[in-house]
């Protein structure tokens, strides 16, 4: 199976080997990639324990829980990565889909290596979301009718 991430690698020589903690992330693009992929298998105990502990008090492990339950992400798009030995920075872009509604966004994420990399900040912007209608093609690219389609249906209500 290939990997969430759409890195073109299998997701068991890509994300899982950081998600299952058997590798350590070596830069700040592998563990914005794998939190990707926590999302899609809904892992929120690896995306809270993947965010610096100044994040983790308005992050809480249930407000992650309880928005990962409720959203199907279906695509990444990495733009672009920098970092040196104790900072580092990912644009990318991402859409999900939350019931019958795609929302999209482009986030510049932030990153610290304090003994492993962690997620500190994002500075956001969401593009104005799309209701999909039963009939419409789902934007997960099965080209399959939205009411038809079971990618999504795994994680929220055909409303």
């Amino acid at each position: 199976m290939q990997c969430y991430c759409g890195s073109k690698q299998t997701f068991s020589q890509c994300c899982q080997p950081f998600i299952k903690h058997v590798k350590p992330v070596e830069n700040c693009e592998q563990l914005m990639r794998s939190r990707y992929s926590a999302y899609c298998l809904k892992d929120a105990a690896y995306i809270y324990a993947t965010n610096h502990p100044s994040m983790q008090a308005d992050n809480s492990l249930q407000q992650i829980t309880d928005f990962a339950n409720t959203s199907h992400f279906i695509n990444l798009q990495v733009f672009c990565s920098k970092q040196d030995n104790t900072v580092g920075s990912v644009q990318f872009m991402v859409s999900y889909l939350q019931g019958n509604v795609l929302v999209t966004f482009t986030e510049t994420s932030r990153f610290v290596f304090e003994q492993n990399w962690l997620y500190t900040a994002g500075q956001l912007i969401e593009q104005p979301t799309v209701k999909i209608g039963r009939n419409d093609l789902c934007p997960c690219g099965s080209k399959k009718k939205f009411k038809q389609c079971l990618f999504h249906l795994l994680s929220g209500s055909l409303n």
